[in-house]
C-alpha cells in the first residue's frame, strides 16, 4: 500500500509542472539536468519494477516517466530548438563560428 501511495504522489508532482509549461509555452524554468535525472531515474526505476515484478513500481514510474519526457520534449523544443536548428550552419569566418557557438552553448547551458 506505501508503494502505491508514493508512487502517487511522484507521479501527481509533475503533473502541475506540465500543465504549467502546456498553457503559458514556457519552460525557461525548468531545469533541463533535473529534467534529464528524474526522467532517466524514473525509467531505471520502471525496469527495476519490471524484473522485481512489483506492480506498484511499474505502473507508477510508467505514467511519470511519460509525463517527465513529455515535459523534456516541451523544453527541448522551446528552450534549444534554435540552438540545434543553427548548431551545423556554415559561416564565412572560422573564429567567428567558433566564437559565436561558444556563446550559444554558454547562453544554453546556463
Amino acid at each position: 500500500m506505501i508503494g502505491y501511495v508514493a508512487g502517487a504522489l511522484t507521479t501527481v508532482a509533475f503533473a502541475p509542472q506540465l500543465l504549467r509549461a502546456l498553457t503559458t509555452k514556457s519552460t525557461k524554468d525548468v531545469s533541463l539536468m533535473m529534467l534529464l535525472c528524474s526522467t532517466s531515474g524514473m525509467l531505471l526505476w520502471m525496469f527495476h519494477g519490471i524484473i522485481v515484478k512489483d506492480p506498484a513500481l511499474i505502473v507508477a514510474n510508467s505514467i511519470s516517466f511519460v509525463l517527465a519526457f513529455f515535459l523534456l520534449g516541451l523544453k527541448l523544443k522551446n528552450d534549444y530548438s534554435s540552438f540545434v536548428l543553427n548548431f551545423g550552419s556554415k559561416h564565412k569566418n572560422p573564429e567567428s563560428t567558433n566564437s559565436s557557438f561558444k556563446n550559444e552553448l554558454l547562453k544554453y547551458l546556463k
